[in-house]
């Protein structure tokens, strides 16, 4: 056998390529818990879309931002470079205390806190997810909510059934469970990094499983609705469609409700015009109708389904989305209601009450005002004190001087006290010395 010896200069060469490599094979862990207390950080890719300006704002889509920045004519002002993803992780001991998240070039990277982080350099996007990941399953506190957006981010890494996990884990913290699946829906919405079918197909099962928290369960339904191309809006209506009156059923009614899809639009004026449905789930979806997506169609399927229900409560939540809606036919049908006396005088004020924060014409709650009782007539003059227009304080002068009731010229005197307009105190002093 022979026997060769490395002379120092090439035992120094073995020394510097190995040493690397040994410091390769360690895991990304191992290398964070090593050495002394304090931040160490590390940086690898981001996926395709993903920017930040180093320090204070990180962007995952189009016109998704999360943290501060500043605004210019309803645009960020900053530049928003493409990755790569920082990540710095402070330890007290064993104990990690906090992860922090930058993307963006170190050059604008926020100045450190004390001494600076011990930098390990780029690392692997997958190698990097794991183990941020792992901490979200095993810490405790925000540490663990933290190290899910970073995990997200990282380029190429298969995010979606880890996070599921994690979501499904009754021992974890609800915050951490909860932020695991709005991040899963992101991962499959903004980033595409996660495929939409299985992902909603996991969502329905934890939305459904009755062993499972509320809360949970309703962020299930929260993220199912906002998953790409609409992907989960079928299974939403088919939880409602199948009956189920307790408490699955509403939830997905009310995301459904939330939610802009033509799919889901259609199929809340179903559900708001059938017969068989109770009022709890009909009064979900007429709220859900006259929300932000309505339309002048929906005001007017609204304003012919009034007459349909005898209910109140019903009566009343179209009344509310009819007036949200606006426009001027909408505030006509309302008014209408306010002055109908065949109405329930609590309807009556409902309408009037919605009509006011709608901002009819002051001209029609003066016209009303001879058509009404003294209920409605007292929120009338409540309702004229409130509004700047001179007509208001014209009609309250009238009424305090001339009105047949004596309750209501007190009522309006009473008001008159209280505003600033100089017609009012001359009235008053008028009133007081004839």
């Amino acid at each position: 056998m022979i026997t060769r010896r490395l002379s120092a200069g090439a035992l120094g060469a073995a020394l510097i390529v190995t040493a690397p490599l040994a410091l390769r094979a360690q895991s990304l862990a191992d290398r964070v818990a090593s050495g002394n207390d304090g931040a160490v950080q590390f940086s690898y890719s981001a996926r395709p879309g993903v920017c930040g300006n180093g320090r204070s704002f990180v962007s995952i889509g189009s016109n998704t931002y999360i943290g501060s920045y500043s605004m210019n004519d309803g645009a960020v002002r900053e530049s928003c470079t493409p990755g790569p993803v920082r990540v710095v992780v402070s330890r007290a001991g064993s104990t990690i205390t906090s992860v922090e998240t930058f993307v963006g070039t170190m050059e604008n990277a926020a100045p450190a806190m004390g001494s600076a982080p011990r930098d390990l350099g780029r690392v692997p996007a997958r190698q990097a997810a794991e183990y941020l990941l792992s901490l979200a399953a095993r810490l405790e506190g925000r540490p663990a909510k933290d190290a899910i957006m970073p995990a997200v981010l990282a380029d190429s890494a298969d995010v979606w059934q880890p996070l599921l996990a994690i979501a499904r884990d009754a021992g974890r913290p609800r915050e951490t469970r909860t932020h695991a699946l709005s991040w899963m829906g992101r991962a499959t919405n903004e980033l595409g990094a996660a495929p939409s079918a299985p992902v909603a197909a996991a969502l329905v099962a934890l939305a459904g499983d009755d062993n499972a928290e509320r809360t949970i369960r309703e962020q299930a339904l929260s993220t199912l609705s906002r998953l790409p191309r609409g992907e989960g809006i079928p299974a939403l209506i088919q939880m409602v469609t199948a009956g189920n009156q307790t408490w699955l059923g509403p939830k997905a009614m009310n995301t459904l409700a939330n939610s802009g899809d033509p799919r889901a639009r259609e199929f809340l004026r179903t559900i708001a015009d059938r017969a068989s449905v109770n009022d709890d789930i009909r009064l979900v979806a007429i709220r859900g109708i006259g929300r932000t997506y309505a339309t002048s169609q929906d005001a007017a399927f609204l304003r012919q389904l009034y007459a349909k229900y005898p209910s109140p409560a019903i009566k009343e939540s179209v009344i509310s989305s009819v007036a949200e809606v606006g426009g001027r036919e909408n505030l006509q049908f309302v008014m209408s209601v306010a002055g109908n006396p065949a109405e329930p005088v609590e309807v009556r004020r409902k309408a009037l009450s919605a009509a006011s924060r709608a901002e009819a014409p002051i001209g029609d709650f003066i016209a009303l005002y001879a058509k009404v009782d003294r209920p409605l007539k007292e929120e009338l003059i409540s309702l004229y004190s409130r509004r700047t227009e001179s007509a208001a304080v014209d009609k309250l002068i009238s009424i305090a001087k001339s009105d047949e009731d004596t309750t209501l010229r007190r009522r309006a005197i009473s008001r008159l006290s209280q505003s600033k307009d100089p017609r009012a105190a001359t009235t008053l002093r008028e009133i007081v010395v004839p």
